[in-house]
C-alpha cells in the first residue's frame, strides 16, 4: 500500500454488555443495603479483604470505612451507573464511536490540510468522552476491571491518540523539519498499525448498538416474545468475545505475512536515489547533467519514473544546480516520439511541482501524504562506503514524493474495510450462535417459558407461537433430543392442567415455582359458582354400552366442558356419571353471597360488583378479561343453558345419535330413548385444594355449597325440569337474567338452617348454535352475556305463553303465602295451558298430599326429607 492515514485506531466495546434478558447483564445490580443490614458488621468485616475498596491487597492497610461511608460510596456508584446506562448517553457514545471509526479516514480522503485542526478538536473530544466512560466504568461497575471489555476499552481509548495531530506529532517527534524527516517511515508505519488497532472500535459500535436495541425493546410491551435465558445470554456473550478475538487476531496478524506494518512504496524510490547518491558522493568532479552523462541518465530516469517528486536534496550538489538539472529534463509522449515535453504525460508532473524546502512541503502536505526517501554514506571511487553510512554521515541525499492520491484512496478503502469488519463481526456472531440457539438455546428458553407460565398462571396456555411450533416440528423430524424433551414438557404441562384443573392451580404454580415437590399444600377458601351435571339412567346405559361407555361419557364431558370453558368456567371433577364445574369469583368470601345464612338483596349485588372483579379469564376469546361477579353468574347460567341445548341437539343430529340406535339401547329403553342430564347451580364458599396422600391426590373443592349444587341437580328429577338454581345464585345474576327465572318451591332441607328457594330456567326451543360466544375481532375480547337485549334468550323461550307463566308464578306465590286453595286454582289454569310442565305437576302433588289444605304450622316453606 502506498502511504496511509495517520494512525487513529480505537475501539471501545460498550462498557456494559446487556442482553435482552436484564437478569443476564454483565453489570451486577449494586445492593442498596451494603453495610445497613440488621446486624451491623464491625469495621473490620466491612473493610476486610473481600470488601469493596480492598480489592487490591498490595495497596496496604487502608483506613476502615464506616457503614455510612460504604453506603454513600455505593450511592455514588449507582448515580454514575445511571448516567452510563442512560439512553441519551448511550446514543451520544454511539455517535462518538461512529466518528472515531470513520472521522480520520474521512479527513484524509475528502479534506485538505487546512481542515485538520477541526478534526483534531473532534478527536480530542472523543478521547475525553472515551476516557470518562472508561474511568467511570472502572469506578462503578463491578467485575469490569481486567475483564475482556476492560482490555478492549483500554486499547480503544489509547488508539484515539494518533487521530490527534497535536499530541501524536509530539509523541513521534515531528515538531521540526529534521526530526520529521527522520521519523517519516516510523510515522507511516505507526499510521498503518494504528489503522489496524482502530478495528477494536468496531467492537464498541457493535456493542453500543446491541445495548440501544435492548433498551428500545425493553420500552415496548413485552407481548409474547421469549426472554433470553441466562445460558443463552452467557453463550451469546462468549461467542461475541471469541469472534472479536478471532477477527482482531486475523486483522493484526495477516499484515505480518504481507511484509509487516511498514509502508510498501515503489522500491525504485529507494534504490534509485541510492545509486545517484553513491555516484555523486564518490568524488566525481562535475556532478551535473552537463558534466556527466551517467549522472544525467540516472537523474532523468529517477525523476521520470520514481513518482511525483516535490522536493530533492543531493549531497555535493547545490539546490539551485539540482533544480536546473531537473528543469532541463524533457519527456516524450511515446517510445518513438522526441523528448520535447516539459510535463510528464504519465502523471502530469513538471518541474513546477518542486518545492523550495521541507517547510514548504509541510505547509502543503500532511505527513502521511508524502513519502520521504533518505540515503546516507560517503563513498570512494570504487563505491565503497568510507564512513558510518547513517544519520551521522556528512553525505545525505533526500527525495520527497507526493503520495496524497494514494493516501486518500487508502483512507477510502479503510472506510470500506471498517464497514466490512463490522459486518463480519455481526455476521460471524449471529451465524455462530444461530445453530446453537435453534437446536439448544431456543428449546431451553421455550421450556423455561412453559415452566414460568405454569408458575405464574397455572391455567395459562402452554402453547407457543406458530413459528416456534414449526421450528419444533422441523427439529422433531430431524430427531433432535431437545425437540423431544420440549414436546414432552409441553405435554406434561398440559396433562397437569387437565388433571389438576382449576382447583389444582396452586399446586401446579407453587411446585413449578420452587425446587421441591410438595403436592400436599394447605387448602384455600374461595367463593365460586358450582355447577353439577348428572347423566340420567347411567347405570342401565353402561350395561348396554359396555366398553364404549368411556367414549360415551367423554362425548358428554366434551359438551359440558366446552360450554363451561367458553363462559369463563373450569372443569373440576368427573365422577363417572356426573361432572363438577366451577366459576371462580374471588379468594376468600364474597360478602352476602357465601354462606347459607346470607340474605342477599339487589343492593348487595350492586355493592359487590363495584368492589370486586373476578380473576382474569379469556373465556373463548384470546385476551384476558376481569369481569364482575354478576357477569360471571350470568355467564355460568348461559353456559348451562348452552350445555342443555347442545345436549339435546347432539341427540337429534350430533355425536350422540349413534348410541340411540344401538340394538342393546333400543331393547332396554325403546326407540324413543334420548340421553338427558340434570343441572344444579349454586354459589358459596369452598376450600380449594388437594385431597389424598403422597401416592395419589385429587384437586377439588370441599364445602357444603358444592354439595348443595349436587342436591339441586338431584332435585331436578323431583321437579322434572333440567336446570335447578338456588336463590343465592338467583340474587347474584343480573335483573335481565332474573326475569327469565321461574320460582318453583321454598323448602327446608337437612344440614341447612336457612330455607332454600329453587328456581328454573324454561327452554322451549333447542336452537342450533345457541350461545356461541361473541369475540371482538379488533381486541380479541369476549363480549359480555346480555340477557336483557340479546334476542337469542327470547328465541329459545318462544311459545312459552305469558298466561302460563303468570298462572304458574301466581300459584307458587299463593302456595308460599299459605293460600293453597288459590294456589290450586292457578295451578289448574297453568296445567290447562301446559299439561306436561314438571314444576306444576310436582307442586300439584304437594297440595294433593295435604288434601289441598294449608298445614297449621305452615311457615312459608316445608321440610323435604332426602333432598
Amino acid at each position: 500500500m502506498i502511504g496511509g492515514g495517520s494512525g487513529h485506531h480505537r475501539v471501545s466495546p460498550e462498557v456494559t454488555l446487556k442482553s435482552p434478558n436484564p437478569d443476564a447483564t454483565l453489570t451486577p445490580k449494586i445492593p442498596t443495603n451494603v453495610g445497613l443490614s440488621k446486624k451491623v458488621p464491625s469495621t473490620n468485616s466491612v473493610n476486610g479483604a473481600n470488601a469493596p475498596g480492598h480489592r487490591f491487597p498490595f495497596l496496604g492497610a487502608q483506613k476502615p470505612l464506616t457503614p455510612a461511608q460504604v453506603a454513600l460510596r455505593e450511592a455514588r456508584k449507582r448515580a454514575v451507573l445511571v448516567v452510563l446506562e442512560a439512553k441519551w448517553f448511550t446514543v451520544m457514545m454511539l455517535l462518538v464511536t461512529v466518528y472515531a471509526l470513520f472521522g480520520d479516514d474521512i479527513r484524509l480522503s475528502l479534506f485538505s490540510l487546512s481542515a485538520d485542526n477541526g478534526f483534531f478538536s473532534l478527536a480530542t473530544i472523543c478521547l475525553a468522552l472515551f476516557s470518562f466512560e472508561f474511568i467511570a466504568s472502572c469506578y462503578a461497575k463491578r467485575g469490569y476491571i481486567l475483564s475482556f471489555y476492560f482490555l478492549l476499552d483500554l486499547i480503544a481509548t489509547f488508539s484515539v491518540l494518533p487521530d490527534i495531530g497535536w499530541v501524536w506529532n509530539q509523541i513521534i517527534g515531528t515538531s521540526s523539519s529534521s526530526s520529521a524527516i527522520k521519523a517519516s517511515k516510523a510515522t507511516r508505519a505507526g499510521s498503518k498499525a494504528g489503522r489496524i488497532v482502530r478495528v477494536v472500535r468496531a467492537v464498541r459500535l457493535f456493542r453500543v448498538v446491541k445495548i440501544l436495541k435492548w433498551k428500545n425493546n425493553a420500552a415496548k410491551e413485552p407481548s409474547e416474545e421469549l426472554q433470553e435465558s441466562k445460558v443463552g445470554s452467557k453463550m451469546g456473550e462468549v461467542t461475541v468475545q471469541r469472534v472479536v478475538i478471532l477477527v482482531l487476531f486475523l486483522v493484526m496478524l495477516l499484515p505480518v505475512f504481507d511484509g509487516g506494518y511498514t509502508q510498501v512504496e515503489y522500491r525504485y524510490q529507494d534504490y534509485g536515489l541510492r545509486i545517484i547518491h553513491m555516484l555523486v558522493s564518490s568524488g566525481m568532479t562535475t556532478p551535473s547533467v552537463a558534466g556527466s552523462s551517467e549522472y544525467a541518465r540516472l537523474l532523468f530516469g529517477y525523476v521520470r519514473d520514481a513518482g511525483l517528486l516535490v522536493y530533492m536534496q543531493m549531497t555535493n550538489v547545490s539546490n539551485d544546480e539540482l533544480v536546473n538539472d531537473i528543469a532541463s529534463l524533457r519527456f516524450q509522449s511515446s517510445a518513438s516520439s522526441p523528448h520535447n515535453l516539459t510535463v510528464n504525460p504519465s502523471n502530469d508532473w513538471s518541474v513546477d511541482n518542486l518545492l523550495a524546502d521541507y517547510a514548504a512541503v509541510t505547509d502543503k502536505f500532511r505527513d502521511v501524504e508524502v513519502n520521504i526517501v533518505k540515503t546516507y554514506g560517503c563513498f570512494n571511487k570504487d563505491f565503497i562506503v568510507i564512513d558510518a553510512a547513517d544519520s551521522t554521515s556528512a553525505c545525505v541525499s533526500i527525495a520527497i514524493f507526493d503520495i496524497s492520491s494514494a493516501s486518500s484512496s487508502s483512507a477510502a478503502y479503510n472506510i470500506l474495510k471498517t464497514f466490512f469488519i463490522i459486518i463480519a463481526l455481526v455476521a460471524a456472531s449471529t451465524s455462530f450462535i444461530r445453530t446453537a440457539r435453534i437446536l439448544v438455546l431456543d428449546p431451553i428458553e421455550r421450556m423455561m417459558d412453559v415452566v414460568k407460565k405454569l408458575a405464574d398462571n397455572p391455567l395459562a396456555s402452554v402453547q407457543t407461537s406458530a413459528d416456534d411450533a414449526q421450528i419444533r416440528k422441523n427439529a422433531k423430524e430431524e430427531g433432535f433430543e431437545t425437540a423431544l424433551l420440549e414436546l414432552t414438557l409441553s405435554k406434561v404441562g398440559r396433562l397437569m392442567q387437565v388433571g389438576f384443573g382449576a382447583a389444582g392451580a396452586d399446586i401446579i404454580g407453587k411446585n413449578m415455582g420452587s425446587g421441591d415437590l410438595d403436592p400436599m399444600l394447605p387448602g384455600k377458601k374461595i367463593t365460586a359458582i358450582y355447577g353439577f351435571c348428572d347423566i340420567r339412567q347411567f347405570t342401565d346405559t353402561t350395561e348396554c354400552l359396555q366398553e364404549e361407555v368411556m367414549v360415551y361419557v367423554n362425548k358428554l364431558g366434551d359438551i359440558m366442558h366446552t360450554g363451561t370453558h367458553h363462559y369463563y368456567g373450569m372443569a373440576n371433577k368427573n365422577v363417572g356419571d356426573a361432572f363438577l364445574l366451577s366459576w371462580k369469583i374471588c379468594d376468600g368470601e364474597l360478602a352476602c353471597f357465601s354462606r347459607f345464612t346470607d340474605t342477599p338483596t339487589e343492593e348487595d349485588r350492586v355493592q359487590v360488583n363495584q368492589s370486586i372483579t373476578c380473576p382474569p379469564n379469556a373465556g373463548a376469546g384470546t385476551k384476558l378479561r376481569r369481569i364482575t361477579p354478576t357477569e360471571m353468574a350470568d355467564s355460568a347460567l348461559a353456559a348451562f343453558i348452552k350445555c342443555m341445548i347442545d345436549l339435546d341437539n347432539a341427540n337429534t343430529d350430533g355425536p350422540l345419535t349413534e348410541y340411540l340406535t344401538k340394538e342393546a339401547v333400543v331393547k332396554r329403553f325403546g326407540p324413543d330413548f334420548r340421553i338427558k342430564m340434570g343441572f344444579g347451580m349454586h354459589v358459596g364458599w369452598a376450600v380449594e385444594g388437594a385431597i389424598g396422600s403422597r401416592f395419589k391426590i385429587d384437586a377439588t373443592y370441599i364445602s357444603p355449597h358444592v354439595e348443595m349444587a349436587d342436591r339441586l341437580e338431584a332435585g331436578s328429577k323431583m321437579f322434572m325440569t333440567p336446570i335447578n338454581i338456588s336463590h343465592w345464585l338467583a340474587a347474584l345474576v343480573s335483573p335481565g337474567a332474573r326475569r327469565f327465572l321461574r320460582k318453583m318451591d321454598r323448602m327446608s332441607i337437612r344440614g341447612v338452617n336457612t330455607p332454600i328457594t329453587v328456581y328454573t330456567f324454561d327452554v322451549t326451543v333447542m336452537k342450533i348454535g345457541f350461545g356461541t360466544p361473541n369475540i371482538d375481532p379488533a381486541t380479541g375480547l369476549q363480549t359480555p352475556v346480555d340477557f336483557e337485549n340479546d334476542p337469542e334468550y327470547l328465541e329459545i323461550r318462544e311459545g312459552l305463553e305469558p298466561a302460563f307463566l303468570e298462572a304458574a308464578n301466581s300459584a307458587v306465590e299463593a302456595y308460599l303465602s299459605g293460600d293453597w286453595p288459590k294456589a290450586r286454582h292457578y295451578l289448574t289454569h297453568a296445567q290447562q295451558i301446559r299439561p306436561q310442565d314438571g314444576p306444576c305437576k310436582y307442586l300439584m302433588g304437594v297440595l294433593k298430599s295435604n288434601n289441598f289444605e294449608t298445614p297449621r304450622d305452615w311457615k312459608g316453606y316445608r321440610y323435604v326429607a332426602g333432598y
